[in-house]
């Protein structure tokens, strides 16, 4: 085996155990020395290819929010996109990634405010593909008269937010069906006028 395999192995496996430990306990909750006992790993390997807590909880992030992206991008055609297929498709990603939906809800429960510049890096794909898709089902739609696209769009999004707090519980079978609710709620309220 070249070094360079060996290389992308050693990281791979050191991410994959990260990337478990982190989900599982939180970046709070979360050690390196953790990460090592789990992964049969030495401080030192692990040292070698990541600087410290921060470079390998940002590396999982990065992960994370690649493989949203990528999944929503396969799944979600942005000309065509409801509101209903959007978070279909998003709550089917998370059913199908248990550990990413943890640790996007640690992202969102407990944000790191001194990595948040890196992390909005790590992001800025979903964030763009996320926005482009909200734009896309917002513009098919009347908006109320006193209501821009721009401040539809941020309200959407902090709904968007408050979604991934709410059905964060592993235990929340029915997480797809009570997206659909609040949906159904945010976009057409709960009063008959």
């Amino acid at each position: 085996m070249k070094q360079s395999e060996k290389n992308q192995k050693s990281r791979a496996l050191i991410l994959t155990h990260a990337f478990t430990e982190f989900a599982s306990h939180g970046y709070e909750g979360s050690s390196l020395n953790q990460i090592c006992a789990r992964g049969n790993l030495s401080k030192g390997l692990l040292y070698h290819y990541y600087k410290n807590k921060d470079a390998l909880y940002l590396s999982c992030v990065h992960v994370l929010f690649d493989d949203m992206t990528r999944y929503l991008r396969s799944e979600i055609n942005l000309s065509t996109v409801t509101v209903e297929q959007y978070f279909t498709v998003r709550m089917r990603f998370f059913r199908q990634h248990p550990l990413h939906r943890k640790l996007f809800s640690d992202l969102l429960l407990y944000p790191q405010n001194r990595l948040q510049q890196e992390i909005g890096k790590c992001r800025a794909e979903f964030d763009a593909f996320n926005n482009a898709a909200l734009q896309s089902v917002l513009q098919k739609e009347p908006l109320r008269s006193q209501l821009s696209m721009e401040e539809a769009l941020l309200q959407f999004r902090s709904f968007v937010h408050f979604l991934g707090i709410y059905i964060r519980e592993d235990a929340a079978f029915d997480a797809e069906q009570k997206a659909n609710d609040l949906l159904q709620t945010m976009l057409y309220g709960l009063l008959a006028r």
